[in-house]
């Protein structure tokens, strides 16, 4: 039988104003846990400093709405899918997308 932990912990909320229309799916960075993305339904994906409340970097390309985000294990990538079942890596550090759009049938 598993004891109760006497640790406290605290978090501190924060609201980020995101994307113009629903939000469907984000990702923390797992490496620093600095960084979060989201992807919506306004085809974009959405880079945050955690520490922040403000967007520093928005990823364009798909055109249809965004349905799933990941990091790279090193969070210089981040992977997003779409309801049109395309997928796009874009690097970080160029923000740009590293390729043409996959599609996953």
């Amino acid at each position: 039988m598993a004891a109760a932990s006497s640790t406290k912990i605290s978090w501190r909320l924060q609201e980020f104003e995101a994307h113009s229309r629903t939000v469907s799916c984000l990702s923390l960075g797992k490496n620093s846990g600095r960084l979060l993305a989201t992807g919506g339904e306004d085809c974009r994906v959405n880079i945050w400093a955690v520490s922040k409340a403000n967007c520093v970097m928005s990823l364009t390309g798909h055109k249809n709405p965004v349905e799933c985000v990941q990091f790279s294990v090193s969070e210089e990538q981040v992977a997003a899918g779409s309801q049109s079942g395309s997928i796009r890596v874009w690097d970080l550090e160029a923000a740009k997308s590293k390729d043409e759009a996959l599609r996953h049938r």
